[in-house]
């Protein structure tokens, strides 16, 4: 069976424009989940799903798809999807998403994705403050880059078999003035939200898989 892969060192991780040694502030969490990766994988990138499972964002605002026009944007997070999470940084005083408590709009743009397939039992996806929505003076006062990678690895289920599960690697960095803070004022708070948001996954996912079975 798989061992998850050491928060510490998920912390030394970089993003694509932020080496971690330049990071002011960096979060990371990390899960196994016992469900197929293409399953894990799909329900993350349907934000429609969200309100169902996830307590830290439990709301977001599609606000740009590539190629699409008008108004009936797909929830599918794809490669240019540019979207506004709607975030609760309490997610912990209730047990299910509360929209209402999503109080804190962050404009976002998807700037990496490669997502798993029959060949390739791995996926990543990168999203990042989206500058041309902050504007020029926050968006060199504040970066901040997330990734997420997907990987196939050997579970032992219930009954002590071993199958294929995922274990899902989230990190973030943050730099710029303001990400002092950020780290100072909230910092703690990031943290719990990013346990919690990859908790709130591996839940959903797998009592939708044990659902079916």
């Amino acid at each position: 069976m798989t061992a998850p892969t050491p928060k510490s060192a998920l912390s030394m991780m970089p993003t694509p424009n932020i080496p971690a040694s330049e990071a002011v502030g960096h979060c990371q969490s990390v899960a196994i989940i016992d469900a197929p990766i293409q399953e894990v994988w799909d329900t993350l990138m349907d934000t429609s799903t969200w309100p169902l499972w996830n307590r830290f964002v439990p709301a977001v605002t599609i606000r740009e798809q590539p190629g699409s026009e008008g108004g009936d944007l797909s929830p599918v997070i794809q490669a240019g999807t540019k979207m506004t999470y709607h975030v609760n940084m309490k997610p912990t005083t209730s047990s299910q998403p509360q929209g209402s408590q999503a109080r804190n709009d962050t404009p976002l743009v998807v700037t990496e994705y490669d997502p798993p397939s029959d060949d390739k039992k791995s996926g990543r996806v990168v999203w990042i403050l989206d500058a041309q929505a902050q504007g020029r003076i926050m968006s060199s006062l504040l970066a901040a880059e997330r990734v997420h990678e997907f990987v196939e690895v050997d579970i032992l289920d219930a009954q002590g078999q071993l199958r294929r599960g995922t274990e899902v690697r989230n990190w973030e960095a943050q730099n710029g003035v303001l990400a002092y803070v950020v780290r100072w004022m909230v910092g703690a708070q990031l943290e719990e939200c990013f346990e919690v948001w990859l908790q709130d996954l591996k839940e959903y996912v797998e009592k939708k898989k044990t659902t079916r079975e």
